[in-house]
């Protein structure tokens, strides 16, 4: 769905110092397009003494997760990937008034972090992977972050409509002035982007306990919001005086 927010800058300059004169105007546009595509990352981290309990404790978790999108039919490489997998080393706190002659750094124990990247345009399972993976045990869930799946689509319509509406204005303009437009001299993109809303972010570390308790059933509901796609151009004219009739003035009109 994409609704249109017509946002129109009437900012525009005439000129007549020296032939040729010219008119000079400003069109926005912006475009409210719903979302259809999501981003999100889940994973598992743990702590411990060695190195191989912590791999351990991260890989059984993972291998659960990769069953998870595995099963809710995510395709592998197209849709999901292995995002991270970090080691790092824990080390034992400097003491206060350690003497630095004496005192030797201490590996006390590692940390293991891991995710999945998950990317699709399946917006009705979204708030279904989130559920799934709290209780397959993933203990490191990110925000949800929604996009258009194809941007340029949305972005070539907002170019398009500034494009227009620099012209509308323009020839609207130049009516009220009494001048006619004799050809397009130049017209720029001044620029065109696409803001998506912001990202939904979940409490899944404080409840993880509940979250692994959930079902399908319990699934959270998640909309994308709208994505706020803009545009705007430049466009300046010649004109000429309507029936011969002298134009001497410059100015501007905002």
């Amino acid at each position: 769905m994409i609704r249109l927010a017509v946002m129109l800058t009437a900012l525009a300059s005439a000129t007549c110092v020296a032939a040729p004169c010219t008119l000079t105007v400003n069109g926005d546009a912006r475009l409210e397009v719903a979302a259809d595509q999501f981003s999100l990352t889940i994973g598992a981290s743990a702590s411990k003494t060695t190195v191989d309990e912590a791999r351990s404790e991260v890989d059984r978790t993972m291998g659960s997760l990769v069953a998870v999108v595995t099963d809710l039919g995510f395709k592998k490489h197209d849709e999901w990937h292995t995002g991270r997998y970090d080691i790092t080393p824990q080390w034992k706190p400097r003491p206060r008034n350690a003497d630095a002659n004496t005192w030797t750094p201490e590996i006390v124990g590692y940390s293991v972090r891991s995710n999945l990247s998950v990317t699709s345009t399946r917006m009705d399972i979204a708030g279904m992977l989130v559920a799934k993976a709290a209780k397959a045990g993933a203990n490191d869930i990110g925000s949800l972050y929604f996009t258009l799946a194809d941007p340029r689509t949305s972005r070539q319509q907002a170019i398009r409509q500034a494009a227009e509406h620099a012209i509308a204005d323009a020839t609207s303009l130049a009516d009220a002035s009494g001048v006619g437009l004799v050809q397009l001299l130049r017209i720029s993109l001044d620029g065109a982007n696409a803001s998506p809303p912001r990202p939904v972010e979940h409490a899944f570390m404080a409840g993880a306990a509940k979250m692994r308790s959930m079902d399908s059933d319990s699934a959270p509901a998640i909309s994308g919001g709208m994505v706020t796609v803009t545009a705007s151009v430049t466009a300046e004219w010649e004109i000429a005086p309507k029936n011969g009739a002298p134009t001497q003035q410059s100015g501007s009109t905002d």
